[in-house]
């Protein structure tokens, strides 16, 4: 889907567009100043009366930021002129939910599979994924 093209056709949808292209390249040029280690853990919020907010993934990522923000704001500066001071915010991220799969099958449907699977000798990719999914419902 090209979105560039989609935006030409509505004004509002162009407006939003452009607003995220706007702040991708802020978040971009923030980033290319950061420590690297720094990149997966801050985002670029919003500025706020020339204020730049960064939200901070964890404890660790906020607590370094706090210390560089004052060194990193003249460089900041450079890139984005009305930027006049840096605050953090810490928002954790939450662990992903490890994924359960409620769906069983019958040792008659896996007994069944395998069967099916030994019999694709002309299919040998389908076999084997057949083979793979009786063997992850085995466990």
């Amino acid at each position: 889907m090209n979105l560039d093209r989609l935006a030409k056709q509505d004004r509002l949808l162009a407006k939003l567009w452009a607003q995220s292209q706007h702040w991708r390249q802020v978040e971009s040029k923030i980033k290319q100043i950061l420590p690297a280690n720094l990149h997966p853990h801050i985002r670029v919020a919003h500025i706020e009366e020339g204020c730049l907010v960064l939200l901070a993934a964890n404890n660790m990522a906020a607590s370094r930021m706090r210390m560089l923000s004052s060194g990193l704001l003249p460089r900041i500066q450079t890139l984005l002129p009305e930027i006049q001071d840096i605050r953090i915010k810490l928002v954790p991220q939450s662990e992903p939910k490890a994924k359960h799969n409620p769906h069983t099958l019958s040792d008659t449907a896996l007994n069944e599979l395998a069967r099916t699977a030994d019999n694709l000798v002309h299919h040998p990719e389908l076999a084997a994924a057949l083979r793979d999914l009786v063997e992850k419902h085995r466990k």
